[in-house]
């Protein structure tokens, strides 16, 4: 058309202007048409850009919602077996964890370099990476409250193992105070305040590792407020009571031995 028309001109200079402004029109408008279409191309460009990017998004959030979902389990074991299997499966989640907030990461570092380039979904990928950091900063914040859970219930367990484990070893010894043997002659006398001896030696040597253990760490969960604090100081105070009674019956026996 161009040419056609640029050839008129040439030949006659009847409707020469008119056909100038003709083709002027002609190639604004096939200019503004180009502009059009690269602009076009550059939005569908921009739009499966974006595309991509909420896809990998979504899949992120998939994973954080499954997570959510285990995390908010309430069992922490009755068993000391039962709590350090949990606690390995956790530890395998924090190392899950940490993968992901690298591609996290990686997804809200591209969706602004989008941003910076000026892609016009701008607006929805800087909300998108705001909504996926707040989801992974709270799937944190509960696995953090659930491994303190999972400590809490296992330092409980134990104590409550080893107050199980002194008291059988009381019980074992409430045996020999219970004894009403006492000697009939002065060698036998002898003889049973030796063992008396021994026993009360033994006495002394439990109350360092067994009764004082179980203090000390009874001392640590009330201190550090844990949850079980009352069943942990009734468990301590029938032990302790226990104790004491032994080491009363333990002097009553030794003092008729003497008598």
């Amino acid at each position: 058309v161009q040419e056609a028309g640029e050839k008129l001109m040439d030949v006659s200079n009847l409707g020469v202007p008119e056909i100038e402004q003709r083709l002027k029109a002609l190639n604004l408008a096939w200019a503004e048409l180009k502009q059009l279409a690269a602009t076009r191309g550059q939005k569908l460009d921009e739009s499966l850009t974006y595309q991509q990017f909420l896809a990998k998004v979504e899949e992120e959030e998939a994973w954080i919602s499954e997570k959510q979902q285990l995390l908010s389990v309430e069992d922490y074991g009755d068993t000391m077996a039962a709590v350090q299997g949990l606690l390995k499966k956790h530890d395998v989640f924090e190392t899950d964890f940490s993968a992901h907030s690298e591609r996290c990461k990686d997804i809200c570092d591209a969706g602004k370099k989008l941003v910076s380039e000026g892609n016009h979904h701008a607006d929805s990928i800087s909300q998108r990476c705001q909504q996926l950091q707040t989801k992974l900063d709270n799937l944190s914040s509960l696995a953090s409250r659930r491994k303190a859970k999972l400590m809490d219930n296992s330092a409980y367990l134990q104590f409550m193992w080893k107050a199980d484990v002194v008291e059988s070893w009381i019980a074992d010894k409430e045996t020999h105070v219970r004894s009403e043997e006492f000697g009939r002659d002065l060698s036998t006398v002898q003889t049973l305040l030796t063992k008396q001896e021994t026993f009360d030696a033994g006495l002394h040597a439990f109350e360092h590792e067994g009764i004082q253990n179980i203090t000390t760490l009874k001392d640590q969960l009330i201190e550090s407020n844990h949850d079980q604090s009352p069943a942990i100081l009734k468990r301590h105070a029938d032990v302790i009571s226990r104790w004491q009674k032994l080491l009363t019956d333990s002097d009553s026996r030794k003092q008729r031995l003497l008598a």
